[in-house]
């Protein structure tokens, strides 16, 4: 079976700011099969955010080997920050919620949905009303964001992110502004996407991820007297 992502010999750098020391992360390997749970937990600053981007291809890492996406090789896209090029593969590849923003605010939760549908190019969407049903928030589809609460608006970026009905889907904190009634109907709608659709959530409830089936894969961070190095450690217990 081949993989829908497969990175070797990532390393992801941030520089100091605020006085904290400059961070890296180091990845000698990572396989996303179709039908993967990967659930991404670790402290708030650990680079859970940083790894999501770089698997969205939004990132440009310090220095990377090798990544594949759906079959292609797209090392030379990522390694010199090809914007457009990136964006047309992650249109098509990836639905990615974010953990803040993602939704155009002229638009309705339905028209934010629909135009990403249309950028992925794909003829088998799902439909915008049952996953809506399935959030919680099927009667806010003609609303725009402004007019959502925090964790309705959140929960129209999980829509926005399905509705693409892209083979890989990566999600940011989607439970962080949610009562656990919403969360675990999130996580429900997430993980019914279709069959042999792979998903990578980070989230700092590990115990809800646990209860989906995600296999969990912590952040650990190492503190030395120069600099922060993040360790992907997978098969962590929640």
């Amino acid at each position: 079976m081949e993989s829908l992502l497969a990175l070797e010999g990532l390393s992801l750098r941030r520089p100091p700011r605020q006085g904290a020391k400059p961070w890296r992360m180091e990845v000698p390997a990572f396989t996303l099969m179709p039908g993967a749970r990967i659930g991404l937990i670790g402290e708030s600053g650990s680079g859970k955010s940083t790894f999501l981007d770089l698997l969205a291809l939004i990132s440009r890492p310090a220095a990377l080997n090798r990544l594949t996406l759906a079959g292609e090789d797209v090392t030379r896209l990522v390694r010199a920050g090809k914007g457009g090029a990136l964006a047309a593969r992650r249109s098509r590849h990836i639905g990615y919620v974010l953990q803040d923003g993602g939704l155009l605010p002229y638009l309705s939760v339905r028209a934010n949905a629909r135009l990403a549908q249309g950028l992925s190019r794909r003829r088998d969407m799902p439909g915008l009303e049952e996953i809506a049903g399935q959030l919680g928030i099927a009667e806010h589809l003609d609303k725009r964001p402004a007019h959502l609460s925090g964790g309705q608006r959140q929960r129209a970026q999980v829509l926005r992110g399905l509705a693409t009905g892209a083979r890989i889907l990566l999600a940011d904190e989607p439970t962080a502004a949610l009562d656990t009634e919403n969360a675990q109907r999130t996580l429900a709608a997430i993980t019914s996407a279709a069959a042999g659709t792979a998903m990578v959530v980070a989230s700092h409830w590990p115990e809800l991820l646990a209860q989906f089936g995600f296999d969990l894969c912590r952040v650990r961070l190492h503190d030395y007297p120069d600099e922060v190095v993040a360790e992907l450690i997978p098969g962590t217990a929640a």
